[in-house]
C-alpha cells in the first residue's frame, strides 16, 4: 500500500489529468458515469482509476464519493481553461514538477520490491541488542484497565463485585463497561503520565500499585473504575516482542533509504552530471 500523501498526490493528479472524453451521438450512454458539459467519465475510466487508487472493492457509497470529486474537480478544470490558467507560467511550472515527481517516484516503486525488503528474526535481534539504549524508558509508565459505567451507583455496583471478587476486572469490562476498551478486557496499553489529560485521574493511577482497583471516578462521561495491570521504571529496557514492530519499520526505512541511494548514485555515475556553482546566484547589474 501506497503511503498515504503518496496516495492523494496520485489522486489529485488522476482526477487533474483525467482525458475529457466527448460524448457524440453514437456513444453508448451506459459507459457514462457522469458528465460535466462535454466532459465525461465513462465506466472504465471509474474502474481504472478505483484500481489505481487500490480500490477495487469499493462501495456504492463511495463510488458515489469518487464521482462527486470528479465533477468537482472537472467544473474547476474547465473554469481554469476558461481563464485560459493552464498556460500560466507557474502553473505549467508546477504540472511539469507533479509530472517528474511523480515519474520518478514510480521508478522508486520498481526499485524498491518486496523480496528486497524482508527482515528476518535474528536481524531484528541483533538491532535490539546493538541499540538496547534507545528504547530504555525514560520516565514511568503504567499499564491501565478502566471499567467505565454510565453512572455512579452502577460504578459502585460493580466495585462492589470487584471486591468480592464476584468476577474478574477484565470480565466485568468485558460484560458492564461502555468504554471501547470493553471488547480487550478494558486494557488500555501502556501509558506515561503526559498520556492521561485529566490531572486528577493522573494522580490516583500514578499513586495505584500493581493490581490494586481505583474507587468510582466520576465525569461527565461517566463513572471510572481503574486498575493497575503493570509498572514500569525509568531506566529500563523493554522485551523484544513489544518493540519488535517498531525494529522492523526501522530497518526497513534505513534500506529503503540505501537502496534509493546506491540506485541514484549508479544513475550519476553513468549520466553527466554537472553543476555550476558561479551561477547558483543571479548576479546584480554593474552600478554605471
Amino acid at each position: 500500500m501506497k503511503p498515504a500523501l503518496f496516495c492523494a498526490v496520485l489522486l489529485n493528479a488522476a482526477l487533474l489529468f483525467t482525458q475529457c472524453q466527448f460524448l457524440t451521438i453514437a456513444e453508448d450512454p451506459d459507459t457514462v458515469v457522469a458528465r460535466v458539459n462535454q466532459s465525461t467519465l465513462t465506466v472504465d475510466q471509474l474502474e481504472a482509476e478505483l484500481d489505481d487508487a487500490e480500490l477495487p472493492a469499493a462501495t456504492l457509497q463511495m463510488r458515489r464519493d469518487w464521482v462527486s470529486v470528479w465533477i468537482r474537480t472537472e467544473l474547476l478544470y474547465q473554469e481554469a481553461l476558461r481563464r485560459d490558467f493552464d498556460g500560466d507560467g507557474k502553473t505549467l511550472r508546477e504540472l511539469d514538477r507533479m509530472r517528474r515527481d511523480h515519474l520518478a517516484n514510480v521508478v522508486l516503486e520498481h526499485v524498491i520490491t518486496d523480496s528486497s525488503m524482508v527482515v528476518t528474526d535474528e536481524e531484528v535481534a541483533g538491532y535490539f541488542e546493538a541499540n538496547r539504549k534507545e528504547f530504555v524508558y525514560h520516565e514511568p509508565e503504567l499499564r491501565l484497565s478502566v471499567i467505565v459505567l454510565p453512572d455512579e451507583a452502577t460504578a459502585r455496583q460493580v466495585r462492589g463485585q470487584l471486591s468480592r471478587r464476584s468476577g474478574t476486572f477484565e470480565e466485568l469490562a468485558r460484560t458492564r463497561s461502555i468504554h471501547p476498551s470493553s471488547a480487550d478486557g478494558g486494557d488500555l496499553g501502556f501509558l506515561k503520565r503526559a498520556d492521561i489529560t485529566d490531572i486528577s485521574v493522573q494522580e490516583i493511577v500514578f499513586s495505584l500499585s500493581v493490581g490494586q482497583v481505583s474507587r468510582p471516578v466520576l465525569s461527565e462521561s461517566g463513572s471510572f473504575i481503574f486498575r493497575v495491570a503493570e509498572r514500569r521504571a525509568a531506566g529500563t529496557v523493554p522485551p523484544l516482542d513489544e518493540v519488535r514492530g517498531e525494529i522492523v519499520n526501522r530497518m526497513l526505512q534505513d534500506r529503503r533509504r540505501e537502496l534509493v541511494r546506491r540506485f541514484v548514485d549508479a544513475l550519476r555515475q553513468s549520466s553527466d552530471v554537472e553543476i555550476f556553482n558561479g551561477n547558483l546566484m543571479r548576479s546584480e547589474p554593474d552600478e554605471q
